[in-house]
């Protein structure tokens, strides 16, 4: 694996360097306050690495730093990853965070919410608005 490092001046491609210092304090925050063991943070721009930086264990038993070339195990990231891409599409101006998801995923027109009842019998009723893009973004599960 190559090595990581910074390739370019966070200011040349657009970034403020303090709010990527910010983004550090916020995730350090998660480490000191045990939720994390360790983090690796890497921001790029035009394919060039504009901010690296790491913070915490990689192995908590043995006291070792998080590390550039440190391995993570990743789950569940296919929200994480189709939200990103979602969202470089509204940057591009395909549609509005409040633009009903009727208008992409047809199917999404005649939704039902659950109202009562269990998995075998399940009472459902229309939704009072439509479920709209923002909805997909922000909900949990």
């Amino acid at each position: 694996m190559a090595e990581l490092t910074v390739e370019v001046d966070p200011e040349a491609v657009g970034f403020d360097p303090d709010r990527l210092r910010r983004l550090d304090a916020h995730f350090a925050r998660y480490v000191d306050e045990g939720l994390l063991p360790g983090w690796l943070v890497l921001v790029s721009r035009h394919g060039k690495i504009a901010h690296l930086s790491t913070y915490g264990e990689r192995d908590m038993e043995a006291h070792l730093p998080v590390e550039t070339d440190t391995l993570f195990r990743l789950a569940s990231m296919t929200k994480p990853v189709t939200s990103v891409a979602a969202m470089m599409l509204y940057e591009q101006g395909a549609f509005e965070l409040k633009d009903p998801v009727n208008r992409v995923i047809p199917s999404f027109a005649e939704t039902r919410v659950f109202r009562s009842g269990s998995t075998v019998n399940m009472a459902t009723e229309p939704t009072v608005e439509p479920v709209r893009i923002w909805h997909l973004l922000t909900r949990p599960g």
